[in-house]
């Protein structure tokens, strides 16, 4: 059986336009990412999604009730498939960080090498960020593995969440997952054969594309 995971990054947040490192914080989606949310529903409506799971914070849960509204598919919140908690981060800037807490250059440092054992103050580093994700991508694998059918599995949460799921199917290095971008409502599909993992789409945002609404538009009126 193939279980194909369509992995959705949540619309723009009050946090991203203002730059700043949400992580555990509840944000809000700007009417900018509610219409993206939108453009990506229309995208994905004749898609056949067996089960939707989804992050616990609001940006994540009000992106997938807009993608999945309409369908009767039940959203399953999991707390694991939170934002990487940045800690004494959260909430503000780059700039913030570096005059807040003193950190000045050696922010940029953190920034340009890090170390996936250190941990952001009060917050979490990328090796338990790898934990806590991955663990529950595996639990939600191993649920679906049982069912000897194909499906159709999708999976809305955030940059970093996101970034560890696709460094991981990769092999690439944990600590070159930022170099992995991911923009608002970006659409990844995983898909799961047996013990192969394919890789058939990454960090697509073409729905929010002009040519996509006329082609669209067009070939509705052909």
């Amino acid at each position: 059986m193939i279980k194909k995971m369509i992995l959705i990054r949540h619309g723009e947040s009050n946090g991203n336009v203002m730059k700043k490192f949400s992580g555990f914080q509840d944000v809000e989606l700007t009417e900018k990412g509610i219409w993206q949310a939108k453009r990506l529903a229309q995208r994905l409506k004749k898609l056949k999604v067996d089960k939707v799971y989804c992050s616990d914070l609001k940006r994540a849960l009000h992106t997938a009730e807009i993608v999945f509204k309409n369908r009767r598919i039940d959203i399953i919140s999991r707390s694991n498939l939170k934002e990487m908690n940045f800690g004494i981060w959260e909430g503000c800037t780059f700039e913030e960080v570096k005059s807040k807490f003193g950190y000045g250059d050696e922010f940029n440092y953190w920034m340009e090498n890090i170390n996936v054992a250190e941990s952001i103050p009060q917050g979490e580093s990328l090796l338990k960020l790898n934990k806590r994700v991955m663990n529950e991508l595996d639990r939600i694998l191993k649920i679906h593995k049982t069912i000897e059918k194909d499906e159709t599995i999708a999976i809305v949460c955030h940059g970093g969440t996101i970034r560890v799921i696709l460094v991981n199917a990769l092999n690439m290095k944990l600590e070159n997952m930022w170099n992995i971008v991911q923009h608002s409502t970006a659409l990844n599909i995983i898909s799961y054969s047996g013990n192969s993992i394919f890789i058939n789409l990454m960090n697509d945002i073409s729905h929010l594309e002009d040519w996509w609404e006329n082609g669209k538009n067009k070939s509705k009126d052909n």
